[in-house]
């Protein structure tokens, strides 16, 4: 993959208790990847739910950590440790306005970013790279260096 050329085609799920988040988030991913597949969720468990009905894994995940409910729900980090028990592969990334790159990492994802991802096109299209970059960059002992720098 080029340094800065995405995939054509990639299925993502956004999962986010924000609607407006959600929305915002699928704009701008469609306008640098418009024949990117994407699917949302409002939480883990629906998450879990449409990954389970699908026929095929979904490519890349984005998981943030606080999904807001009068009931309880599951935390980003309990859905991520649910998808690779599952034997979910995909490439999962968290996400947080906070910084909750060591338990999103210790739960099973490959990168975290911290909310809200970047307007700005190119720059948003040299983040998206890196991440899909992760899954090759995994080191010979496990450990990844895909996580988000500290800014």
């Amino acid at each position: 993959m080029d340094r800065l050329r995405l995939p054509q085609r990639l299925s993502v799920l956004f999962v986010d208790d924000d609607m407006m988040l959600r929305k915002l988030f699928k704009r701008a991913i469609q306008r640098v990847a418009p024949l990117w597949e994407i699917e949302e969720a409002g939480n883990g468990e629906t998450a879990l739910r449409l990954a389970d009905e699908r026929n095929k894994a979904f490519e890349l995940i984005f998981m943030d950590m606080y999904m807001a409910s009068g009931e309880k729900q599951l935390l980003g980090t309990e859905t991520v440790r649910a998808f690779r028990s599952k034997g979910v592969t995909s490439i999962i990334c968290g996400l947080s306005a906070n910084n909750m790159e060591i338990p999103f990492l210790e739960s099973g994802t490959e990168a975290f970013m911290i909310k809200p991802l970047p307007c700005e096109k190119e720059a948003l299209v040299a983040q998206l790279v890196e991440l899909l970059r992760c899954r090759e960059e995994i080191d010979e002992d496990g450990t990844n260096e895909c996580a988000a720098p500290d800014e």
